[in-house]
């Protein structure tokens, strides 16, 4: 239990966002008393989640363990995902066939994975234009 307490006392937005997603979506074993959490935010408004202490003190009241568990886990997700963002890049692409097999083959006898090989061209060709570039600039 304790990375699910660990993990509650950040992205206040984030946990607002789910529990309301969690009511919209009538998630009765993520509650206590989805009821009460509906009538609850239904008064407040707005104000029900004013404050980091407003939530916690909304959470504490009215989230099942399970609904802890699963907030929980949705923040350690979202934290893997933030620290993913700040040291990579997404790349979609589309490849032909004939490059596709090749880098299948390429693949299985370097034994690596397909990103790690794309990695690795791209930056032994970077390095290659480094030295190329340093060596016509000293000239």
């Amino acid at each position: 239990m304790t990375k699910a307490i660990n993990t509650l006392h950040d992205n206040y937005d984030i946990q607002e966002s789910w529990i309301r997603r969690q009511i919209d979506s009538l998630k009765y074993d993520s509650f206590i008393d989805l009821k009460g959490a509906q009538s609850e935010i239904e008064d407040l408004g707005i104000a029900a989640f004013a404050t980091p202490h407003d939530v916690n003190t909304f959470r504490k009241r009215y989230l099942s363990e399970l609904g802890i568990k699963r907030l929980s886990s949705l923040l350690r997700t979202n934290k893997k995902r933030y620290i993913r963002r700040q040291v990579t890049q997404r790349l979609d692409i589309d490849l032909s066939k004939q490059a596709y097999i090749a880098l299948e083959i390429l693949v299985r006898k370097k034994r690596m994975t397909k990103i790690q090989l794309i990695e690795q061209l791209i930056l032994e060709e970077k390095e290659k234009l480094d030295i190329f570039c340093d060596s016509v600039t000293n000239d």
